[in-house]
């Protein structure tokens, strides 16, 4: 899913690479989620490559990729709000069955002319736009309630977590089938690598301040033509690499300072007119890779 425009605040929501939902994606757009959970077992170091281990992985993924990743993206990127303002002020119907000996003006009859509304209204304008998220929210909300529930009970509330952010993403932006940046970043960056955390070892204090500053830097890329948030974004990097030097660990926050470079010098081509849609794509694979490093460093 391509294009931020770049005078907006917007961003695509970040999906799964393993779909419930089928649609094209670019990969790095959507690789985040499953990129962020492996970052968190890694910081956690709880990972024994045993067969026991090797199956808890798969667990975690199928979680948030799987699960977390289609109903976001199914939430974030369907416009809901335009079915919903068509409902509003919709009067077609169908006929319906109703009970016997039952009157066009009681209670009954107007519960079959709502009724009928409602099955014309979400044959003729719900469904067509609508029909595909719906069908994968329906399938994804099981799958993650059984995927948490066989990975403990830290996963369950994260994946409850992850649903209140979800609909609080989609209450920002009016269900408009865009998303805000920040809601993104939660959603693709901290929440994952908290459930890779947890679901090898207990959280740590430094684990989760990495999680909160990659996400402040994944979220604030979308917006890197507004000077306050490339200054929070960069800043958040170098807040990465300031604890890495408090936990003596210099070589890995000389190597944050590298990947940087890239993501700096490339902020340059905003100036030039690239949208900043390009501007993530292209410093993406150098964040993630700033993740990576951060996480093996702990």
């Amino acid at each position: 899913m391509e294009g931020n425009p770049h005078s907006t605040a917007s961003c695509p929501a970040s999906g799964g690479l393993i779909r419930l939902q089928a649609r094209l994606a670019n990969l790095i757009t959507w690789l985040g989620l499953a990129w962020a959970a492996l970052c968190g077992v890694v910081a956690s170091g709880g990972f024994g490559r045993q067969g026991e281990d090797w199956l808890r992985l798969a667990l975690l993924i199928l979680l948030v990729d799987g699960g977390w990743g289609t109903l976001w993206a199914a939430l974030g990127s369907t416009d809901w709000a335009t079915p919903l303002r068509h409902w509003r002020g919709w009067h077609c119907s169908e006929l319906v069955a109703t009970l016997p000996y039952t009157l066009p003006g009681s209670p009954g009859g107007r519960v079959s002319r709502w009724i009928g509304q409602l099955r014309a209204w979400w044959r003729d304008i719900f469904w067509p736009t609508c029909g595909p998220a719906f069908s994968a929210i329906v399938v994804a909300l099981p799958v993650t309630a059984v995927l948490g529930a066989l990975l403990g009970t830290e996963l369950v509330l994260l994946s409850a977590a992850a649903l209140a952010v979800m609909q609080l993403g989609l209450a920002w932006e009016g269900g408009r089938g865009t998303v805000a940046p920040q809601w993104d970043a939660v959603i693709a960056v901290a929440l994952p690598w908290l459930a890779g955390h947890f679901a090898f070892g207990s959280l740590t204090l430094r684990s989760a301040g990495l999680a909160l500053a990659f996400a402040l830097a994944w979220g604030a890329a979308w917006r890197a033509n507004s000077p306050w948030e490339r200054t929070l974004g960069i800043g958040a990097q170098f807040l990465a690499v300031a604890l890495l030097v408090v936990l003596h660990n210099p070589l890995a926050a000389g190597c944050l300072l590298l990947l940087l470079a890239p993501q700096l010098a490339l902020l340059s081509w905003l100036r030039r007119g690239q949208p900043t849609s390009w501007y993530v794509r292209h410093t993406r694979p150098w964040l993630m890779a700033a993740m990576l490093v951060a996480a093996w460093a702990l």
